[in-house]
């Protein structure tokens, strides 16, 4: 039988990360910096993994290190409608989009986690985290909602609130670990039907509750720790 546990201890390590998008995320030190680079970084989190990192890599450049202040000081503007490529499906245009949603959240809130605290108080919730997400980002690349598995925003999500600061930076203090979802990638959805932790055949939200459900009966607290696991029984393939 596996032990998860031992999988979560060896692979919970940024020796595996050193060139995953959250080590870019983790070049930023202040709050508001890590929510805008954890924001691009999920948001070009598709494909490969080396590529993924470095147009990360890039877009960190771009933002000269300093993303908040490149978001409030508006430099993204001059990509409005720009055809030109970005990365894989995404142009300029909608990397200016994203900057957009940013830029307005910023302009009434202090921090994206305070945004997610009041949309989740305006749409009637507490713990849902991820649709409060979606309804504050408009951009090609955001889902529209949340029936489809929102791997990269459940991602950044992840990054955000985990707390055990060894690969996620669990910045947002105020939201529950309790009540992340796992990041459904094609890779941890491999693993999870192999393991028998995941039965329904579509890779959607129905499929990311029920794996988040299996993982809760044996980490209730923090199941997106388990994400760790499905990545490494995986890797040791």
């Amino acid at each position: 039988m596996i032990n998860w546990g031992e999988l979560i201890a060896e692979y919970n390590d940024m020796r595996y990360f050193a060139t995953d998008p959250v080590a870019v995320v983790r070049r930023c030190k202040e709050k508001r910096d890590i929510e805008v680079m954890g924001i691009v970084c999920s948001w070009l989190a598709l494909g490969n993994r080396n590529q993924i990192f470095k147009k990360c890599c890039m877009a960190y450049e771009l933002m000269s290190g300093k993303p908040y202040d490149y978001v409030v000081s508006e430099q993204w503007r001059q990509y409005k409608d720009s055809n030109i490529n970005f990365y894989r499906m995404f142009f300029y245009r909608d990397f200016h989009d994203l900057m957009q949603s940013l830029y307005s959240v910023y302009q009434q809130y202090t921090t994206l986690e305070e945004a997610i605290i009041k949309k989740n108080e305006e749409l009637g919730i507490k713990k849902e985290y991820l649709s409060a997400l979606i309804s504050l980002l408009h951009a090609n690349g955001i889902p529209k909602d949340s029936k489809s598995a929102c791997k990269r925003l459940c991602l950044f999500l992840r990054w955000m609130i985990r707390r055990d600061g060894i690969v996620d930076l669990g910045v947002w203090r105020q939201l529950d670990p309790a009540f992340l979802l796992i990041p459904l990638d094609v890779h941890v959805n491999r693993v999870a039907r192999e393991y028998g932790l995941l039965t329904r055949p579509s890779a959607d939200m129905r499929s990311v509750q029920e794996l988040t459900q299996k993982c809760k009966e044996l980490y209730p607290h923090d199941p997106a720790i388990m994400d760790f696991a499905l990545f490494g029984a995986g890797y040791n393939r």
